[in-house]
């Protein structure tokens, strides 16, 4: 006896299929979801986030919903996802833009350049709503075997715990689609710390401009000039004070130069945010919401100054005056001319930052070869380096870091002879990698810090005014200029310097002019919410 009959085989056949069909186009649909952190939304960056995390996290997000939600639901409430991860990847692709990025500013821009700016692509928009939803559609109204069982959100849940337990905050906010969702709560709910955390290099400042430090003087001494020289790319090792090549000049005799600092990051991108605010390395954000310490100074009555060759977004600085001058080759005709007109000003007390360029690569385009201490072949080094010209690249990083002692004394020089207490303070952002040990690494601002790109000299000049008002500090800065020092302990210094009092709530951080440094853990900043630490960073070398 037959059990089925032809069309009840055909009917099972057509059936199969189907279910084949809509079985392959939900997997398809799972992966239309996951690929924008593959894409559009991964990060580039070397400071930034570890994409291979961030994709992790995204295609956990998107499996989990999936494991807890019956088709019926999973799919529609997917839809918006997808369509503004297709539309994020298009704008990627097509046109090099982060979607994202600029919906998160969008109070920026006018109506009309809004309008201007989706109105050619509505058509398109229209048409992929359209698929999508047919493909929705398919999804959501196919046979779905699947029976809910209880242990499967629980088991779920745990997992997502576990992960959560492990992964840093930072990272659950950028992965997609979270980011997403986020971004679109900024246009109802606008916040610059999300927008901070969301995407790093937005163009909006995220400082608070409410944020205090409380600074007050506890001196009343009439004439005070402080000089916060952030330097760029300047290993320690490479300083003659420091046993580095014996070429190099030599800082200004009276300094006091400190050759065993760690950096918060290895990329300026990071360092420098870390470096003139309160957060250690390991804080959520590449720019914090509070203010830098410059507030500190505004507060306790100094005019405050900010002089920079790079742009404002690299720290977003709240000085009360903001020069910007284009950098051609040389710190000294960049940054000099201002710190000059800034020291003209009639203000009794000022608080100047210098932010200079110093030795970034490329070496030989920061100083003047008749000049230099070492005869270096340049143009072996206007290709892709190379391992095999290390000894000619570290001759060119030695004249550049020449060229950048030359700048820190043309400063002490003009400090001279400002009347009152002068104190000066120079510490780079980071160091360079020059194929140092066998990983053959080049640069800075890499996935990884390496003990190379992390350890930076600091400089500390006084004039005889100040000298002679505080000998006991200067004598203690001097005694603890040997000791293993951190960026962290840079701003508490220099406010101490001053006479300044302020909030501070890190335990970790020194003022050198007057405590001992402890036995400590110094950490580094791999990206916004990851850390290690220098012992880690010198066992990596070996």
């Amino acid at each position: 006896m037959r059990l089925f009959s032809q069309s009840d085989t055909s009917t099972m056949l057509a059936s199969g299929l189907q279910s084949r069909a809509v079985s392959l186009l939900r997997l398809l649909w799972l992966v239309l979801l996951v690929l924008p952190a593959a894409s559009s939304n991964s990060t580039t960056e070397g400071w930034d986030l570890d994409s291979n995390l961030l994709f992790g996290v995204s295609c956990w997000l998107v499996v989990a919903a999936r494991l807890v939600l019956p088709a019926r639901w999973f799919f529609p409430v997917s839809l918006p996802v997808a369509l503004a991860g297709v539309s994020c990847m298009g704008a990627d692709f097509l046109r090099h833009v982060d979607l994202l990025e600029l919906a998160i500013q969008w109070r920026t821009f006018t109506p009309e350049e809004v309008r201007s700016s989706l109105l050619p692509y509505a058509g398109v928009v229209v048409v992929t709503s359209l698929v999508l939803g047919a493909w929705c559609r398919a999804c959501a109204l196919g046979p779905d075997p699947r029976r809910f069982v209880r242990a499967v959100p629980v088991g779920v849940a745990l997992v997502t715990l576990l992960l959560a337990s492990v992964v840093p905050k930072i990272v659950w906010v950028r992965a997609w689609p979270t980011d997403f969702m986020f971004v679109v709560e900024t246009a109802f709910w606008p916040s610059n710390t999300l927008v901070s955390a969301l995407r790093p290099a937005a163009n909006i400042d995220p400082r608070d401009p409410k944020a205090t430090w409380h600074g007050r003087s506890t001196r009343s001494t009439p004439r005070q000039t402080f000089v916060f020289i952030v330097g760029e790319s300047v290993r320690a090792d490479f300083l003659r004070e420091c046993r580095g090549p014996g070429r190099v000049r030599a800082v200004s005799e009276g300094a006091v130069v400190a050759c065993d600092v760690t950096s918060g990051a290895d990329a300026t991108h990071s360092s420098v945010p870390l470096l003139v605010s309160r957060d250690m390395p390991g804080q959520p954000y590449r720019v914090s919401p509070d203010a830098t310490f410059e507030r500190a100074f505004e507060e306790a009555g100094f005019e405050t100054h900010w002089i920079s060759v790079q742009d404002r977004t690299v720290a977003w600085p709240d000085a009360q005056f903001q020069q910007y001058p284009m950098y051609f080759h040389s710190d000294e005709s960049a940054l000099g001319p201002q710190l000059t007109k800034a020291l003209e000003r009639p203000a009794q007390r000022k608080a100047i930052v210098l932010h200079a360029y110093n030795a970034h690569a490329p070496y030989c385009a920061a100083f003047d070869a008749a000049s230099a201490p070492y005869r270096t072949d340049c143009k072996r080094l206007e290709g892709a380096p190379s391992a095999a010209d290390r000894e000619v690249m570290r001759f060119a990083y030695a004249d550049a870091i020449d060229s950048s002692v030359r700048f820190i004394d043309s400063v002490i020089d003009t400090l001279r002879d400002q009347p009152g207490e002068v104190f000066l303070l120079f510490t780079p952002d980071h160091g360079d990698n020059l194929y140092d040990d066998p990983r053959q690494l080049y640069g800075h601002a890499m996935r990884n810090p390496t003990r190379w790109d992390v350890r930076v000299p600091a400089i500390f000049w006084a004039n005889g005014v100040w000298r002679a008002a505080h000998p006991q500090q200067w004598a203690n800065l001097k005694a603890q200029a040997g000791a293993p020092l951190m960026h962290a302990d840079m701003v508490p210094t220099f406010l101490a310097a001053a006479g300044v009092a302020y909030d501070e709530p890190r335990n970790q951080a020194i003022d050198l002019l007057d405590a001992t440094v402890p036995p400590r853990k110094r950490t580094i900043q791999r990206a916004p919410g990851v850390t290690t630490d220098w012992d880690t960073l010198v066992r990596e070398a070996l």
